[in-house]
């Protein structure tokens, strides 16, 4: 197994604990845990779960190569964790410009980076 699979798997491990703190926060008050947005969570949770399904089908599948996966395993974990950290900072991007400038950068990598893989895996180069 490559970076890629690997980091999906670490990405999945990520969404089930995840999963299990939100089952936790079912049944607490709002605010528990310090959780400001529990659906901010949730979605964190999703991401992890998806993204990580996707790298470890994309690693088997062998159809990323080494730059692609760096590119991918970056700014696929800012992806997922930046959304579950919202539950607690929602305003954490919006605090600084710079910061909105790597949000930025990491969903247009992560989308360019798949349309690189699927364009290399659709004409076999």
């Amino acid at each position: 197994m490559n970076a890629l699979g690997t980091g999906g798997l670490v990405l999945l491990v990520i969404g089930a604990w995840s999963g299990l703190l939100l089952y936790a926060c079912m049944a607490k008050p709002k605010g528990w845990a310090g959780i400001k947005q529990l659906p901010r969570l949730r979605q964190g949770h999703v991401d992890a779960l998806i993204i990580g399904t996707v790298f470890v089908a994309a690693d088997a599948a062998g159809v990323v190569d080494l730059g692609a996966s760096i590119i991918l395993l970056i700014t696929g974990y800012y992806t997922a964790l930046s959304t579950g950290a919202l539950a607690w900072w929602p305003d954490f991007v919006d605090r600084s410009r710079s910061l909105q400038i790597v949000e930025w950068a990491c969903f247009a990598g992560f989308a360019l980076a798949w349309t690189w893989v699927a364009a290399r895996a659709i004409i076999n180069w």
